[in-house]
């Protein structure tokens, strides 16, 4: 009997789920390779704490851009060791070999990279592999019954991409997909203190502000340290930031978020906006943790959101 596994291959997180044991990996989608021997030497956690830190001898990569494969070899090395790394180690390897192998994708992924998603399976030792829509999955995994006559309305923000979609019936109404996600927000901040200050940080230095100070909607002043290195010195710098210039830094991206979300809305049928705005939007993905976005959406839309 075959063994069923799911894949979340994010631009930010792999995640591997095992229909018998649940979710048994979620790590950064990164690697790290020793060039000189052409090994990989980690994945995932150890890989990603390693950005920013290496000798010129080892590369961190992320293989993966705005949900598809920017580095196909890579991709099938990183995606095989997270296979060894996962909780049930060797037993699990030898497992993946007779699986079949569900895997989410964006929804307006091309044809060219849904072929390049499933190589990788395929080569990392899959049996079958079955790609689905990450809106559909998402919507099955939080409970939702998309065979039903009722309105889901999912909105997925992932590190590359955001989905969103109002599912009925076990098909898709109206959808939108964009090469914008919670990455997005991090360049965004480090573009912001570059010009600003003309101070360089790195990406998990602007990810860790996005956690402290990035704001959808500011409710009070917030302020926290910085440590980046001045272009004009080349020496460390401590600055101090506060929410309300993070706000002004990120405005485009959210903004772009919010106004495809109504565009979806827009598109779907007239007969559907009862549903939607009696059982509200879902939002789901990393991205969607970003602080007060459920209240903004409510403030531009009037359609509660409620994060999951």
């Amino acid at each position: 009997m075959s063994k069923h596994i799911a894949i979340d291959f994010g631009t930010s997180n792999t995640l591997i789920y095992s229909k018998e044991k649940g979710i048994i990996f979620n790590q950064p989608s990164v690697v790290a390779i020793d060039n000189n021997i052409n090994k990989v030497l980690t994945v995932g956690n150890e890989a990603q704490q390693m950005i920013g830190k290496t000798p010129t001898n080892i590369s961190v990569i992320k293989p993966f851009r705005y949900g598809s494969i920017d580095k196909f070899n890579i991709a099938i090395r990183m995606l095989k060791m997270m296979i060894d790394h996962t909780k049930e180690g060797n037993r699990f390897s030898k497992a993946f070999a007779k699986a079949h192998v569900l895997v989410g994708v964006p929804s307006m992924i091309t044809q060219v990279e849904s072929k390049g998603i499933e190589e990788v399976i395929r080569e990392s030792g899959a049996k079958k592999v079955i790609l689905i829509k990450d809106v559909i999955a998402d919507a099955v995994s939080l409970g939702e019954d998309i065979f039903k006559p009722i309105i889901s309305f999912i909105v997925d923000i992932g590190g590359g991409t955001t989905d969103i979609a109002a599912i009925s019936l076990g098909g898709i109404l109206a959808e939108e997909s964009i090469k914008i996600g919670s990455n997005d927000i991090d360049v965004a901040i480090m573009h912001y203190i570059k010009t600003a200050y003309n101070v360089e940080i790195g990406e998990l230095t602007a990810e860790n502000v996005k956690i402290q100070l990035a704001d959808a909607m500011i409710e009070k002043e917030k302020s926290a340290e910085v440590i980046g290195q001045d272009l004009a010195s080349g020496l460390p710098i401590t600055l101090e930031l506060n929410n309300y210039e993070i706000y002004e830094a990120i405005k485009t991206p959210i903004e772009t978020i919010c106004y495809s979300v109504k565009t979806v809305l827009e598109n779907c049928p007239p007969e559907s906006v009862a549903d939607i705005l009696s059982r509200g939007i879902i939002l789901t993905g990393g991205g969607s943790k970003l602080r007060n976005l459920d209240k903004l959406l409510k403030r531009e839309l009037g359609i509660n959101a409620v994060l999951i």
